[in-house]
């Protein structure tokens, strides 16, 4: 594991600093503690891939101190010292779940094996975990809902970009599945056992973006009390899904720029950059376009981002595919809450009239409600929203609700004169002109509906 941090811990001041020397020169993290309770704290406060302990000390053991290690982080390994003598608790060590020991004195040769073997063990534990969730998640590309041609040609293209390794920009609104779309990217490609990380840009303030992106060192500004790996090292050797990357500052942009064109990462306090693997995939719902023509995006990272786009269509494009989406969420809804309900065929009517702003985050959210809420097993149209059932739609640049029950076109045309009227303070001349009718027709209808001021307090 490359950049491992590495913590010793030993009583004798003397044999720490020559071993943290030793270690550091075969091209490791290390530092040292001299009192275990000291090391415990430190595997609170930051990220150790390794502990390296000797076995007798005076306030707590080196058993003592596998088994505190072991509540903290049951996954990191612990190498135990031992002198001849004390071979027996070495052994007993190992039982209790340390991954080797050393014998002092030992050679570096030694050191560097039973090191290079522990942190190979957590690599392939990292791994396998990932890989195992990977497949309870079920990222597949088939599980990305939809059957409409424009959607599915979306997905023809993310399966080519799969087996490449090249950067990929998903463009599309909210709730549309931008990191659902990455996610199923990352688990097709050759990297699919290895990290995926999800940066969200617009949510990191702008004062931490570098740190939290790049990582820092301890004492680097006010507040690093401790080592922290950045986004693009944890990531290393596999993806950084960077959401909202509309909304990284410009200093910030910088700084990814450099990274994209030589993947080296400057981590802030540390002069040296480090080497880093990472794919790049990106996803923003704004038009990265407009931003570079108002100055608030750089051009030459929209072209490296954008070596690949992807553009993901808002639901209102694909409504036959609403059917599909409103099933599979009906299914999974009715597995998690442990209730069945089924949705009367009206209402997927209503459904898939809708429009859709939130997308298909807004659609999963509202079947969810339906079957939360629903007493009878069959969802009615009326458990629907008001919003969806009596939806907004425009007419020219008014837009109405208009109610399921029909209404009265004279009283519509009484109430949009009198609104007129109101607004423009009963000038007959500014109102005729905001409806853009002459005065005359205005002073007509105006008799024709008995609107006056006076009568203003009658209206319905």
């Amino acid at each position: 594991m490359k950049h491992a941090n590495i913590l010793l811990v030993d009583d004798d001041k003397n044999l720490l600093r020559v071993l943290t020397y030793q270690i550091q020169e075969l091209g490791f993290r290390a530092s040292g503690v001299s009192a275990p309770r000291e090391a415990l704290q430190r595997l609170k406060e930051e990220k150790v891939d390794l502990v390296i302990t000797d076995l007798k000390m005076p306030e707590m053991d080196g058993l003592q101190l596998l088994r505190e290690v072991g509540k903290i982080n049951p996954d990191l390994p612990v190498i135990v010292l031992t002198a001849h003598g004390t071979i027996d608790k070495a052994v007993e060590a190992i039982k209790e779940g340390a991954f080797d020991f050393l014998t002092k004195p030992f050679a570096k040769e030694q050191l560097r094996h039973v090191i290079a073997n522990a942190l190979k063990m957590t690599q392939l534990l990292q791994d396998n975990r990932r890989l195992s969730e990977a497949v309870r998640e079920r990222f597949q590309f088939e599980g990305l809902i939809g059957g409409s041609k424009l959607f599915q040609e979306i997905l023809d293209l993310a399966k080519q970009l799969s087996k490449v390794d090249t950067t990929v920009l998903i463009q599309g609104e909210s709730g549309t599945g931008k990191e659902i779309l990455a996610r199923a990217i990352h688990f097709h490609s050759h990297r699919a056992s290895k990290p995926f990380v999800v940066v969200n840009c617009g949510a990191i303030p702008e004062g931490l973006v570098e740190s939290e992106l790049f990582g820092h060192r301890r004492g680097s500004f006010t507040g690093a009390v401790s080592d922290q790996k950045g986004k693009f090292e944890t990531a290393d050797s596999g993806t950084l899904f960077l959401d909202e990357i509309g909304e990284l500052p410009l200093n910030s942009q910088v700084k990814l720029l450099r990274v994209l064109q030589d993947g080296k990462v400057d981590v802030v306090g540390d002069p040296r950059p480090r080497q880093v693997d990472v794919r790049i995939l990106a996803a923003t719902n704004k038009d990265l376009r407009d931003l570079v023509r108002q100055g608030d995006f750089r051009e030459d990272l929209y072209y490296r981002l954008s070596v690949a786009p992807l553009s993901l269509p808002p639901l209102r494009r694909r409504r036959e595919d609403i059917p599909l989406l409103v099933h599979h969420f009906v299914e999974k809804i009715q597995a998690k809450l442990g209730k069945t309900a089924t949705l009367d065929p009206s209402v997927l009517e209503l459904l898939q009239g809708y429009d859709w702003p939130g997308n298909v985050r807004e659609l999963e959210n509202v079947v969810e409600h339906l079957i939360v809420f629903n007493r009878t097993g069959v969802v009615q149209r009326d458990e629907l929203p008001a919003h969806i059932r009596h939806p907004m739609r425009p007419l020219g640049k008014v837009v109405l609700r208009l109610p399921d029950e029909g209404f009265s076109l004279e009283e519509l045309e009484r109430d949009l004169l009198y609104t007129a009227l109101e607004r423009h303070d009963w000038n007959q001349t500014h109102a005729a002109s905001y409806l853009g009718i002459t005065r005359n027709t205005l002073i007509y209808r105006m008799q024709k509906f008995n609107l006056r001021p006076e009568a203003a307090s009658s209206k319905p």
